[in-house]
């Protein structure tokens, strides 16, 4: 799995998936913890994200707190699936795009400033696409960070509970902050400067708003943010689950709790085409691995779950983390 990887940075990719370091120059602390140079730490960096091994080093949102977001599925023709998968990607709010092993085969996440936005392009989707959209939107998230550990065994359980966000703390400017942040943190000597800078802002005031979100919750994590397929996570499996209405909450805390999950939430059913309510996501080095992890939740929640169905991803088509406005967005 991390033979792609030196040493180096393997340590540079997992250790600082969480906990980056929010002071002026953060690469000056990861080089010393590290053992290597400063600016040999930053170059490396600057390499994985050209490799496509990572995709930015920055802040992953709570979702539906300072945006709108939904996932969606369509089911194109194969003949059309490429151009169909281009229409949806051309729409900048789309952040993720997937082909999956299902009649609903193409399946994206948008990410817009407001539900109004949001559901607009969904629209426009439809419209340039000829194809019907299906939304799925979250309902409640029980695990969600895909922020594992590359170098140890995913052995131990999980907290399943997400702590609470307290959106209180927004000030005015954090949107923007928040934005500036949406292709992460510039790789230099002084990246919150950077940032600062381009916001007319101080430095210290732009990590002190940074720690102040983060502890509120509406950073789930600040740090390196990783494309698993690159390094050896070929099986991207999402599981779909029909359970009971009375038992999801028990469901979905038991499988956040399973170590290979890295995914849990659920969101609304769209019957009668789509019964289902629970997604799990699960990231293996095979298929068989994927499928064990699935079977063994089965197997725990079987007397709660009436139908289940697992999606491997085949293609993605588009991956990057979601684009910001100005404007504080609404739950979607």
């Amino acid at each position: 799995m991390s033979a792609q990887l030196s040493d180096i940075d393997l340590v540079l990719v997992d250790k600082w998936q969480h906990n980056f370091p929010l002071v002026p120059k953060p690469f000056n602390l990861i080089a010393r913890e590290t053992g290597v140079d400063a600016l040999d730490a930053i170059s490396s960096y600057e390499r994985l994200v050209a490799n496509g091994v990572i995709s930015r080093i920055g802040a992953v949102l709570a979702p539906n707190t300072v945006s709108a977001s939904c996932l969606a599925a369509v089911s194109a023709p194969p003949h059309f699936v490429e151009t169909a998968a281009q229409l949806i990607n051309d729409e900048s709010g789309v952040n993720h795009n997937y082909l999956r092993e299902n009649d609903l085969n193409i399946w994206f996440v948008v990410v817009e400033r407001d539900r109004a936005t949001l559901e607009a392009t969904l629209a426009r989707i439809e419209q340039n696409t000829n194809l019907v959209v299906h939304a799925f939107r979250m309902e409640k998230a029980f695990h969600l960070d895909l922020g594992f550990s590359l170098t140890e065994q995913r052995l131990e359980k999980k907290t399943p509970v997400l702590p609470p966000v307290d959106m209180s703390v927004l000030e005015p400017g954090d949107i923007d902050l928040l934005e500036k942040l949406s292709d992460g943190i510039p790789l230099s000597d002084r990246p919150f400067l950077r940032i600062a800078l381009k916001l007319g802002r101080s430095e210290t005031s732009v990590l002190e708003r940074l720690k102040v979100l983060q502890d509120a919750g509406i950073i789930r994590r600040f740090g390196v943010v990783v494309r698993h397929r690159s390094i050896g996570y070929k099986a991207n499996a999402m599981t779909v689950w029909n359970v009971r209405d009375e038992h999801i909450d028990d469901v979905g805390a038991t499988f956040s709790a399973d170590p290979m999950v890295s995914l849990c939430y659920q969101r609304n059913r769209e019957m009668p085409l789509w019964p289902y309510n629970l997604y799990t996501m699960t990231h293996a080095n095979s298929r068989e691995e994927a499928l064990e992890v699935i079977n063994r939740l089965s197997t725990m929640a079987t007397q709660h779950v009436m139908s289940s169905d697992v999606l491997f991803s085949t293609k993605c088509f588009k991956q990057r983390g979601a684009r910001l406005s100005r404007s504080v967005g609404v739950s979607a």
